[in-house]
């Protein structure tokens, strides 16, 4: 091999995130001013006008995440019992991959569960002061890449105004499910 030679270009597959290379630049996930990286145990995307950006969660984050949670499960009194909530968030963050959104001085300000193999999406939520802030957005795009196909989720057929934003989102139902007080529609992301 020569010495003085250029070294050969190495191209870049869609989903080359999961080779050995740490510093790899998604061009299909670009936005106007929002960054997209996927770098090990940094941050997978940020949207610097607004501060935070989003990263692979950690043990640490725990009970900011609870505090969240807690706090919008208010909005849902026809809910299960918080302790059975809890429960099954508890469940879902240590038996699922998961993703924290955070900013310096606010900390976690919002957080995703991710069933990995369904592409489904068992928890998104945002902290009430950063909602329209684009961190649920965010969230979920770093799901979606990170599986590589549209991404699943139920949400509370009370929950009206969630349901109008991800229709508005491009966002269609594709079925109900559960009954009365546990009735959910089944929603598949673009």
């Amino acid at each position: 091999m020569n010495a003085n030679a250029p070294p050969k270009r190495r191209t870049l597959k869609r989903n080359a995130w999961k080779t050995s290379n740490p510093y790899v630049r998604l061009e299909q996930c670009l936005p106007l001013a929002i960054s997209c990286y996927y770098i090990r145990d940094m941050s997978l995307y940020s949207h610097p006008g607004a501060g935070w950006s989003v990263r692979h969660w950690r043990r640490e984050d725990y009970p900011q995440i609870e505090v969240i949670f807690r706090d919008c499960l208010k909005a849902f009194p026809w809910r299960r019992a918080e302790r059975d909530e809890i429960i099954r968030l508890r469940q879902s963050l240590s038996a699922n991959v998961a993703f924290v959104a955070e900013e310096k001085q606010a900390g976690v300000v919002g957080f995703l569960t991710l069933e990995q193999g369904k592409a489904y999406v068992p928890h998104v939520f945002v902290d009430r002061d950063w909602r329209l802030c684009g961190v649920g957005s965010g969230l979920l795009q770093v799901a979606r890449n990170f599986v590589g196909r549209p991404l699943q989720l139920d949400v509370d057929v009370q929950n009206e105004a969630a349901i109008e934003a991800y229709t508005a989102l491009g966002w269609r139902e594709r079925a109900r499910v559960g009954r009365d007080r546990n009735e959910q529609v089944r929603l598949v992301g673009p």
